[in-house]
């Protein structure tokens, strides 16, 4: 039997195929209802889980501009966080926060520093945000709280032309201590669409 040609570039090629097509499918749909979709996947090397969220909203980009930069009232809407407060301005687009997170009793609340980068595409009608930890001096006070580092999220804010914003966010966080497994995982399949529906009440009450 003749066996294939297979140069190593092909099989380098078809292994990066199929290493991206089940990246690709790692992703649960946890739940499609009410114009929402979320996505949940385990994080890699952890039993925690990560999310991803989609769902659209009924809104002109530059509001929801003016609306994702004012950080320190993420606390009105975005779920278990606490409270926001700006440490350094590091530009225009770019700053370090101290955020509080609350936890359900028994569990003590949590601090991290956040970088937080926002950059809008007006002319295209895309805004996108990232944020994750970064060591920062914490404030008097807050330095008693157990410090997350594992942390990191994105949203992404794409204007449809048509009067709806297309938005999907993603993230994980690893609160650490003695927190169970899966108290934080259930977080995970809930506090997502939480954020996103307070989000859009917010935007309802304030713009």
């Amino acid at each position: 039997m003749l066996m294939p040609d297979f140069s190593f570039s092909t099989v380098i090629i078809c292994l990066f195929i199929f290493t991206n097509s089940v990246a690709q499918t790692d992703w649960r749909l946890h739940k499609n209802s009410n114009d929402i979709q979320l996505w949940t996947r385990k994080l890699e090397d952890s039993s925690l889980k990560e999310f991803k969220l989609k769902t659209k909203i009924k809104l002109e980009i530059k509001t929801m501009f003016r609306f994702i930069r004012d950080v320190e009232k993420m606390s009105l809407w975005y779920e278990k966080v606490k409270s926001v407060k700006l440490l350094k301005k590091l530009n225009e687009n770019e700053a370090i926060y101290l955020l509080e997170y609350h936890l359900p009793f028994p569990f003590e609340d949590r601090i991290s520093t956040i970088k937080g980068t926002i950059s809008f595409d007006e002319k295209i009608g895309t805004i996108k945000v990232s944020t994750e930890y970064f060591p920062f001096p914490i404030p008097p006070g807050k330095n008693k709280l157990q410090l997350i580092t594992k942390i990191s999220s994105y949203w992404e804010i794409i204007d449809l032309h048509n009067g709806f914003l297309d938005i999907t966010h993603a993230g994980y966080m690893d609160p650490g201590g003695n927190i169970p497994v899966w108290l934080v995982n259930e977080g995970v399949d809930a506090d997502p669409i939480k954020t996103v529906n307070g989000m859009k009440q917010a935007l309802k009450k304030f713009y």
